[in-house]
């Protein structure tokens, strides 16, 4: 089993379309998108609605026209129209499990908290390990976007990452799991930032470590594995990767991973695919 991997596509249709051409040349068993991947430009009165069109429209027609199945989960970037209830497209697998043959594929589409202002994706974290500055932003009630006044106080009100992650499916065995999460993990490499500044998620690492799945696939923090020299660190006896996204948007970054051999993954990109 063989699976292409990437994330932060933020709505940039020539990645979508790079990430296709990529497969249909490598020919994977499987398409992974790790959140981020819609525009959020509109008007924030019509974005809730704007990013559901968009999820049920083209990207739609882009997984139905992708030479593999495509599975995807949410980020930060994404209101909640697009997953709840999911859109139409490929399969949405945050906070599902699904097989893919011998391996099971555990999503996760919920973030720390950011600086950033939606806050659909965003729980506060059992083990925060820093507090982010927070001013007003917004969080989607039904198809409508709603000001939020006061983050912290919204944050307070829901369920931590902690608690929603001990919610999630139970695969047949973590050693033959891959979990998919758009936040990383803390202080692993995979979620440094400008600045030399860890900025992930303590609980999902927390998790990453209990269960020990076998692969953990993660976006999110675009610069870390450019930051590091590479998208690949081990997370206690989890293999975690990060293909990240060029900072000068040169083109796509894509992980070619087996599974049964992740110490032979390759990372696709950095530069325009011909």
């Amino acid at each position: 089993m063989r699976i292409l991997f990437a994330s932060d596509f933020h709505g940039t249709i020539p990645y979508f379309d790079a990430f296709a051409k990529l497969a249909r040349r490598l020919k994977p068993d499987a398409l992974l998108l790790g959140g981020d991947l819609f525009d959020n430009s509109s008007p924030v009165e019509i974005a809730p609605v704007a990013q559901r069109q968009t999820a049920e429209g083209w990207f739609k027609e882009w997984c139905d026209g992708a030479p593999a199945p495509v599975y995807w989960i949410a980020g930060n970037h994404e209101w909640r129209t697009v997953t709840d209830p999911p859109a139409r497209a490929g399969t949405y697998v945050g906070e599902r499990m699904v097989a893919l043959g011998d391996w099971d594929l555990v999503g996760f589409s919920f973030c720390s908290p950011t600086p950033y202002w939606l806050i659909d994706h965003e729980r506060p974290e059992e083990a925060p390990n820093r507090h982010e500055p927070r001013f007003r932003c917004y969080a989607s009630t039904g198809d409508k976007a709603e000001l939020v006044e006061k983050p912290e106080e919204w944050l307070a009100k829901r369920p931590t990452l902690a608690s929603m992650l001990r919610e999630l499916p139970r695969p047949r065995s973590w050693r033959k799991t891959i979990f998919m999460a758009h936040n990383p993990p803390f202080d692993s490499g995979l979620d440094l930032r400008y600045g030399n500044l860890p900025v992930g998620s303590s609980d999902i690492r927390n998790f990453i470590l209990a269960t020990k799945p076998a692969i953990s696939l993660h976006g999110h923090i675009h610069e870390a594995p450019i930051l590091t020299g590479k998208p690949m660190h081990k997370v206690g006896r989890t293999w975690g990767f990060n293909a990240g996204r060029d900072r000068d948007h040169q083109g796509l970054r894509a992980l070619w991973i087996d599974p049964d051999k992740p110490e032979e993954h390759v990372l696709h990109g950095g530069k325009p695919i011909a």
